[in-house]
Parts: structure tokens; sequence; C-alpha cells
């Protein structure tokens, strides 16, 4: 009887347990932290791509409905994707009037068109890059990754 007192009240090697439960725990937690922000930096860098090609965008305004040069730029700035990562540029041009109604971006002859009021037409240009960040590991409902986009619009005139 003495034996099994003896061992009921012994505490030596507890701290280990204890020990070991928290670290795993803390081990987990860092993990989901690390990989969310690489996510994080991740849509930091294709933000910076967006940027970028609007930055080239403004210097070399899109001929026609050829937007091919912006969206190499942006694809140019933006960091290497994963092979499984399906990266997506997308670049939309569209016009409105001043008072904020819709208008044809084409032009006749060179020359701008004009709003029904004389005014001449806000012509803007969308640049939307997106693709899927793959987690270091799988988290419930998170099974396909993370989709990051990043969309930036400029007035071109």
């Amino acid at each position: 009887m003495g034996f099994m007192k003896k061992v009921r009240h012994n505490e030596e090697g507890s701290i280990v347990i204890e020990t070991a439960a928290m670290m795993s725990v803390l081990a987990l937690i860092a993990v989901g932290v690390l990989d969310f922000g690489l996510a994080y930096a991740r849509n930091l860098q294709l933000a910076n791509a967006a940027r970028a090609g609007m930055q080239y965008a403004l210097v070399r305004k899109p001929v026609g409905e050829d937007y091919s040069a912006i969206e190499a730029a942006v694809t140019a700035s933006a960091p290497d994707a994963d092979a499984d990562s399906a990266r997506q540029v997308e670049t939309v041009l569209y016009c409105e009037c001043p008072d904020g109604t819709a208008s044809d971006c084409t032009t006749e002859d060179g020359i701008d068109i004009t709003c029904d009021d004389g005014t001449l037409r806000k012509a803007y240009l969308d640049i939307t890059i997106s693709e899927t960040y793959n987690l270091l590991i799988s988290y419930p409902g998170l099974e396909d990754g993370l989709s990051l986009s990043e969309s930036v619009t400029v007035r071109l005139n």
C-alpha cells in the first residue's frame, strides 16, 4: 500500500510532459503564422506588380485594344509563380463622362470622343493580377490554397 501511495503523489517528470504538450501547440501556431505571413507577403508582391503595370501604362499608353505590353510588364514585375499556381493578368479599358455615365472608348480619326454635354470623356485602365497561393500545410476549408488578387485603376487622360 505504501508503494501505490508514493507513486500517486510522485510529480517527477510532469514538467516534461506539460512542456511537450505546449511545444506541439506552439509549433502548430508558429507554422500557421508563418504560412499566412508568407501569403500576405505574396499578396504585397502582386500589388507591386500591378502598380508596375500601371506605371508602364502611364508612360506607354495602350494602342487600340492591345494590352499585351502592359500585361507583360505586370508579369515581369511579379515574382515567379509556383508550378501549381495559375497566374492571370487582366486589363480592361473603360470610359465614362464626368457625370459618371458610361461612354464609348473608341476614337474617330484620332480625336477624343466627347460626351453628350461636350466634355471630354475620361479613360480608365483597370489592371488585375490574381493567382492561387499554395499553403505550406493543408487547413480545413483551404485545401485548394488562397486566392490572391490585386487590382489597380489608373486614369489615362
